[in-house]
């Protein structure tokens, strides 16, 4: 049987309908960013006297991550750039496979260039798949070119006023997600009501009387009462704020703007507005590394004892994080499963091997490109990765008056991930060495010889001593047996056999994962790692050129013995594009343009590959 019900909030909430107010919504913030400037003729000082993975071994808690472990990762932070930059950089034909905007137009049979002709010059993918063309790229991007509040009622089964009902298929579960984020960042419709004036003199008639003994005590005759903020003292009192009208009437507060409107609500906006003063549109900052925040000099009025209506059930910071993953998950499989890409999670613990530790950074799902074989598909084989998703449910930066480490941390958290990204694809053409393999503590089986046996459980004879007076060895105990007989014969080992077992530490890679850097340019060694990030309702895509003999000190903690010719090896460059708000129709259509030239780039089939896949054909 289905189940309808799900996560999915649509038409659980009535907007129009009185209820306890929510929390205050959070503001849109990013991180800012004043990166340190990077060695690039030279090493970096941390370099030379110890690796990198002494440094991370300082860290204990998250507040010790500072600019000095960027100083030690020697990054070089680019300006921010659109795609056209960030395709540009990789080689002279990779803007090629960008789609230009007409795109987002209906293709029309009759005209010549909506066919093969406008196809990117590469036909075939490097899995032996046909590259989509137009039509498959605007199936898809008319579905999120939908009306927010039509899309949203068309899952709630809600009458479309539209003269044709919309038709989800592709992008249904991004709106499902997208409807569910909206519980929590949409304030387009917040209304704030107070209580009635009886009853506000009622509570304020208690919380005096409750009050006035204290005050007395003091000395202090004014009239007080509690502020009823976290953090506050019934000992303090202050002066009521006055929030209610002298009638019986009640008033509408709104929340972004603190002043008085008549309480019938307004007109529902066809758009989601973020939650911040200015635009959606223009909420992201302008420079990824510099941000505006808004002062705050009004101090919000408590409205905790009266009703609320709108669209929200919550605020950013209590949403759950799910939520965001499974929109931006949604919005990206569409674009994935056009070249034959898959979304999957990691199925051993995303560790990052900095020398002999293992650092776990933060990875919710990675692209795989499916095997050409059905076979091994079917057993769950994978290639790759191709590009890492990471969603933080981090919000509100610089609230707690240290901007500059919040925004250190998530870059960080950023970086790790990118590097475990171009760890795995330095694995290609390689086998996995398991810790301990080969050693002798893990072939040579030993025992100290001390009383009690092996591990404490042998008895009799385990304890006797030879005839020279010396405890017996290991081999010339007697093992006690067990009869098998029937379903023993597949029963479990015991932990005295367990601990007998000598063997190397468990793998750290996916067996059912075949290694490879795919979309690398083969000409170069540099090598492009990508990443969708995701903070509130927005993402930004960013690029890491690296080079394998940094990935080869970063996992080794190996210098390479002769001096590479290109001297900024030791520094690889960071590109990230502006923050996407899903909740906006043009960010979205710019993001899935770049994402489907992204997409397209790292799966073109490159001369060899296309010799072989014609060959095959």
């Amino acid at each position: 049987m289905f189940n309808f019900n799900g996560a999915l909030l649509a038409g659980q909430h009535d907007s129009q309908k009185e209820r306890q107010p929510p929390s205050r919504p959070v503001p849109v913030t990013f991180p800012s960013l004043t990166p340190p400037q990077p060695s690039l003729e030279a090493l970096p000082q941390g370099w030379s006297e110890s690796s990198l993975a002494t440094h991370f071994l300082n860290l204990k808690k998250p507040s010790d991550v500072s600019l000095d472990i960027l100083r030690l990762l020697n990054v070089s932070f680019e300006a921010q750039c659109d795609f056209e930059t960030l395709l540009s950089s990789l080689s002279n034909n990779a803007r090629s496979f960008l789609p230009p905007k007409s795109w987002l137009d209906a293709p029309d049979l009759s005209d010549p260039e909506s066919g093969s002709a406008a196809e990117p010059s590469v036909s075939l993918l490097s899995n032996g798949r046909r590259a989509p063309d137009r039509k498959e790229f605007y199936a898809r991007a008319k579905e999120i070119m939908f009306n927010n509040e039509d899309a949203f009622s068309n899952l709630s089964r809600k009458p479309n006023a539209g003269p044709v009902p919309l038709r989800l298929a592709h992008f249904r579960r991004f709106w499902e997600g997208l409807d569910n984020m909206a519980y929590y960042w949409d304030n387009s419709l917040d209304e704030y009501i107070p209580p009635k004036t009886e009853n506000l003199k009622s509570s304020n008639t208690a919380s005096v009387e409750s009050i006035l003994p204290t005050a007395a005590a003091d000395g202090n005759t004014d009239e007080a009462e509690p502020t009823g903020e976290p953090g506050s003292t019934p000992m303090e009192p202050r002066k009521k704020a006055k929030t209610v009208a002298e009638d019986d009437q009640s008033t509408t507060l709104s929340i972004n703007s603190l002043t008085e409107v008549p309480s019938a609500a307004p007109p529902r906006p066809k758009s989601i507005s973020s939650s911040t003063a200015m635009p959606a549109r223009t909420a992201p900052p302008k420079v990824p590394w510099a941000h505006n925040m808004e002062p705050t000099s009004q101090k919000p009025l408590d409205l905790s004892q009266g009703s609320y209506r709108g669209n929200r059930i919550g605020n950013g910071a209590e949403m759950p994080d799910q939520y965001r993953l499974e929109s931006v998950r949604a919005f990206l499989e569409p674009i994935a499963w056009a070249f034959g890409v898959s979304l999957v999670p990691h199925r051993r613990p995303p560790v990052l091997c900095l020398d002999n530790i293992r650092f776990p950074v933060r990875m919710n799902t990675v692209g795989w490109r499916g095997p050409a074989d059905r076979l091994r598909a079917r057993q769950g084989w994978m290639e790759g990765p191709l590009l890492g998703v990471q969603c933080r449910p981090d919000t509100n930066f610089g609230s707690t008056g240290n901007l500059e480490a919040e925004s250190v941390l998530d870059t960080v958290r950023e970086l790790g991930g990118m590097l475990l990204l171009a760890q795995e694809r330095a694995r290609e053409g390689r086998t996995e060495r398991k810790a301990g393999e080969g050693r002798w503590w893990t072939t040579q089986s030993r025992w100290g010889g001390g009383p009690g046996g092996e591990v404490g459980e042998a008895t009799g004879a385990s304890d006797a001593q030879s005839q020279d007076g010396a405890p017996k060895a290991p081999e010339d105990m007697p093992v006690p047996q067990r009869s098998r007989l029937g379903s023993k014969d597949r029963r479990r080992p015991s932990p005295t056999e367990v601990w007998k077992t000598l063997r190397p530490s468990n793998p750290l890679w996916d067996p059912k994962v075949v290694y490879e850097a795919i979309g690398r340019n083969k000409d170069q060694d540099w090598d492009d790692i990508f990443l969708v990030s995701s903070l509130n309702h927005h993402i930004s895509v960013l690029k890491l050129h690296i080079h394998p003999l940094y990935m080869q000190y970063l996992t080794d903690g190996t210098l390479p013995e002769k001096t590479p010719t290109d001297s900024r090896w030791s520094s690889p460059s960071l590109q990230r594009t502006r923050w996407y708000d899903l909740f906006v129709l043009e960010d979205r259509t710019e993001a899935m343009l770049g994402l489907w030239g992204i997409m397209g780039y790292l799966m073109r089939a490159q001369e060899k590959e296309q010799d072989i896949v014609m060959t095959d054909c």
